[in-house]
């Protein structure tokens, strides 16, 4: 269950990030939460150096409490991280981070932190992951380094400041609210179910250009996680862009009515009848096939998403790239202003979208607390901007789409016209 937590004021701050943190920090992880005097230096002192520039750049960061003493000393990336010990120790402030996020960029480094002899915070140096680590947040074939259960704090934009344990996500606190996010929708119930008739036809598909007769079954639930990751790199890609964008996905029973010039979509592209078009899906099935293939040559009882991050083999590392592309190439579609719509087997409709249901009466929407949306709480429609009020209104009209909203600022919600009432989840990242 989402907790939320609020000071009297409306906004919330460091403070009550600490107390957040405090509650939803897994019990057996006990022993790497800071004291309660450091966690609350840590966050506030992170979020005043969030509002810093240097020069004309806005401070972005990643901070990572831990002993340098508990990292190996000799790895480094791709497959490790790598402590680099400056001569001394530095002060602990908003300044000294300012300075080192020049080196310590976001996607390539973190700055060390740990307690000093006198029981009080320093920096002790950088610790360098490299990027594999966002490609696998971001959708990735590889995973980076594996990072200890320490305590990391992202910051991407000013007053916003998103904590980890390790790789999981603990609390955020942006916009003057925190939430604790403990789940991912990908893992919900109902989102499986809106992909779950096209996973299946991907499978039938793909074996049914079988020839060999030695392969390996796919488990169905790889397609479901190589969806999952295009759309989690599209997303990554827009969220960095900054220029926000809007994703529709759509039932293909549905596609035929709503590139009707009748239907509450008003085109400014709309992708003509080609190969192109199913370009993912052609992607997808020869994926599938060379796993299998794989599997059966490694002597694998069975193939899916661990077989195809882990088994090395330039056919795959060929697909992975060029799946990498066409995120990419959806996110490019995205900036343009309206909406893109697909359907759900990831065949590209058109882009530019206007969406125009009335949904006369319409006043709020759901705001989904849990992951299922079985906890929620009703917002004033009046409460959002023109583009998430025409995604809302869209979504009461058709109820089998489902909706991806990316603000200007990075946040994404899903929207969705679920248990009869349009809902939407914010969905969280780094």
């Amino acid at each position: 269950m989402t907790q939320q937590l609020q000071s009297y004021l409306g906004y919330s701050y460091p403070a009550q990030l600490a107390e957040l943190v405090k509650k939803v920090w897994p019990k057996d992880r006990l022993a790497k939460l800071p004291q309660e005097h450091h966690l609350r230096k840590l966050f506030d002192i992170a979020y005043h150096a969030s509002l810093l520039r240097d020069e004309d750049r806005q401070v972005t960061f990643r901070l990572m409490f831990e002993d340098p003493g508990q990292l190996p000393p000799d790895e480094g990336p791709p497959s490790g991280l790598m402590p680099l010990h400056l001569d001394r120790p530095r002060p602990f402030n908003e300044q000294e981070i300012r300075r080192l996020s020049m080196a310590a960029l976001f996607f390539r480094s973190m700055i060390g932190v740990c307690r000093s002899l006198h029981h009080d915070l320093q920096i002790w140096g950088m610790v360098v992951s490299g990027t594999r680590w966002l490609s696998s947040l971001a959708g990735g074939r590889y995973y980076g380094a594996p990072e200890p259960d320490s305590l990391v704090i992202h910051s991407l934009g000013p007053g916003r400041l998103t904590i980890h344990l390790g790789r999981n996500r603990v609390a955020t606190l942006a916009g003057g609210r925190i939430e604790s996010r403990a789940f991912d929708l990908f893992d919900s119930k109902w989102l499986q179910g809106v992909f779950s008739q096209v996973r299946a036809s991907f499978l039938e598909e793909a074996f049914g250009e079988v020839t060999d007769a030695k392969y390996v079954p796919v488990d169905v639930d790889f397609v479901r996680m190589m969806t999952y990751n295009i759309v989690l790199r599209t997303l990554s890609v827009v969220r960095n862009g900054r220029h926000g964008g809007t994703l529709v996905i759509i039932d293909p029973d549905d596609e035929a009515v709503l590139r009707s010039p009748a239907a509450s979509l008003r085109f400014k592209y709309l992708i003509g009848d080609c190969p192109a078009r199913r370009r993912y899906a052609r992607m997808l099935t020869q994926a599938i096939i060379r796993l299998s293939k794989l599997a059966s040559h490694h002597r694998r009882p069975n193939a899916g998403w661990t077989e195809y991050q882990t088994l090395m083999d330039t056919e795959l590392s060929d697909l992975d790239e060029a799946l990498f592309d066409f995120a990419h190439f959806l996110a490019d579609l995205m900036a343009v202003d309206g909406a893109l719509v697909v359907t759900q087997a990831l065949d590209l409709v058109g882009f530019g979208a206007e969406l125009r249901f009335e949904a006369i009466g319409m006043k709020s929407v759901r705001h989904a607390l849990d992951l299922e949306g079985e906890i929620w709480a009703n917002e004033p429609l009046d409460n959002v901007g023109t583009r998430h009020r025409a995604v809302y209104r869209f979504c009461r009209g058709y109820p089998r789409c489902l909706a991806i909203v990316v603000s200007q600022d990075g946040s994404v919600q899903f929207v969705r016209n679920h248990n009869g009432a349009v809902t939407y989840w914010n969905q969280l990242s780094w």
